[in-house]
């Protein structure tokens, strides 16, 4: 990148500073993840409190947090940087999401769109609102665009060095966001019943990445089955956000709460009884039941589960509804951004599925990350914040759609310019 290239893109630097230094503190996950970068510099990361689901202490639970963020801060934390500059970490991580897209982009139509893709994405406003607090989404947005460069670049050059970027990349978006281990898992499992039916070689070039991504994975699969003796536990957060979507009580939507909550709050008195009844089981046999129990909820309500899964991408995409709250003054902070991003997928599907058998091999791999990410994060109590890492990759398949629909020219490819390679 040339300094005029990095010149052109400051400003977003200098909003993000501004966005650090103006939106109100929110500290939400915010002091269980400095307590874990402590305990990372202590050379240890699970304490094993039994009453972890139970407990307001933001030291626990100690398995809801992946350790991608924790790693991050550890060196900040070793040497008593104040929380301030820990918070400042956000905005040069976001800077090196947007950084990457940038040359993602311009690798694929120049460097005017790829300016294009940079700004669309450094701009999509919710994100400006997590760089005053400490949020694991935004390191995971820039995950996601390394994992996007490695599996464009492997796609359309080969060579272990690009395979190795896309299993990073997607190794440490798991590692960062626990849930997208599971994303990771059933995109590989996609992907491979796509190469066994078209013998598509993109298809089997990408489930090469995310399989390394997953193997990247293995040490903390490992440490997690060492706290909980169970096998493929990517953190415990999982089976407490299925319980509150399984809720069949009535003014239940599905939106998440903490369990403590249970005894003090009066609208959540019916679950009393059955959150009663974990205690004296340690963390792993609270989990167990928590997660019985909201199968069994599915099983017996499934009509209240669906109607909870509408509400979920509803918050996703509008923060609205939650169960017994009025509308909120910052709704609009995610309705407009997100109605965009919402256009922008329809957009999508009607200028790229009548042309998928000529769009470039990176496209599909990118559509079913996105598509897989939605639909799982959908199934568990959501926020809007977790649509984050998916916002690189509507960006991308837009900017896509809005070359191919002739709306842009791509810089640099004209006539007598070989196109970029294409899927078989």
């Amino acid at each position: 990148m040339t300094r005029r290239e990095l010149a052109l893109l400051l400003p977003l630097l200098a909003l993000y500073v501004a966005a650090w230094g103006f939106f109100p503190e929110r500290p939400d996950d915010e002091a269980s993840y400095v307590v874990l970068a402590q305990r990372l510099t202590e050379g240890s990361y699970v304490t094993g409190s039994d009453d972890a689901i139970l407990d307001a202490d933001p030291a626990s639970p100690d398995l809801w947090f992946g350790p991608g963020l924790p790693a991050l801060l550890a060196p900040l934390v070793a040497v008593d940087a104040p929380l301030s500059v820990m918070r400042l970490t956000s905005v040069f991580v976001l800077f090196g999401a947007v950084l990457l897209m940038y040359v993602l982009a311009r690798e694929r139509w120049g460097p005017r769109l790829g300016l294009v893709a940079a700004y669309a994405l450094g701009l999509y406003v919710p994100l400006l609102g997590l760089l005053s607090n400490l949020h694991s989404e935004v390191l995971a947005v820039l995950f996601v665009v390394v994992g996007m460069l490695g599996l464009a670049r492997y796609l359309g050059r080969g060579g272990p060095a690009w395979l190795a970027l896309g299993g990073v990349g997607l190794a440490g978006l798991a590692l960062t966001r626990v849930a997208y281990g599971w994303v990771l898992t059933v995109a590989l499992v996609l992907l491979v019943v796509w190469w066994l039916v078209r013998r598509s070689s993109p298809a089997g070039r990408a489930a090469a990445v995310f399989a390394l991504a997953l193997a990247f994975c293995v040490p903390w699969l490992a440490y997690t089955y060492s706290k909980t003796d169970r096998l493929f536990v990517w953190g415990n957060s999982g089976s407490l956000s299925l319980y509150w979507m399984a809720s069949p009580f009535d003014g239940d939507l599905g939106d998440w709460h903490q369990a403590h909550l249970v005894f003090t709050d009066p609208d959540l008195r019916p679950h009393r009884p059955f959150f009663e009844s974990l205690r004296g089981l340690d963390l792993a046999e609270q989990n167990t039941e928590i997660e019985r129990e909201a199968l069994g909820n599915i099983a017996d309500h499934p009509g209240a589960y669906a109607e909870n899964v509408v509400a979920n991408i509803s918050r996703m995409l509008f923060n609205s509804p939650y169960s017994r709250t009025q509308q909120q003054t910052n709704d609009v902070f995610y309705a407009v951004p997100n109605a965009l991003l919402l256009g922008a997928v329809v957009l999508c599907a009607l200028v790229l599925l009548p042309r998928r058998r000529r769009l470039p091999p990176e496209t599909g791999v990118f559509a079913l990350l996105a598509a897989t990410a939605f639909a799982l994060h959908a199934l568990v109590s959501a926020y809007p914040r977790m649509l984050a890492p998916i916002v690189p990759l509507v960006v991308w398949l837009t900017l896509l759609a809005v070359v191919e629909a002739g709306l842009l020219r791509q810089g640099g490819v004209g006539p007598g310019t070989p196109r970029p390679s294409r899927t078989s």
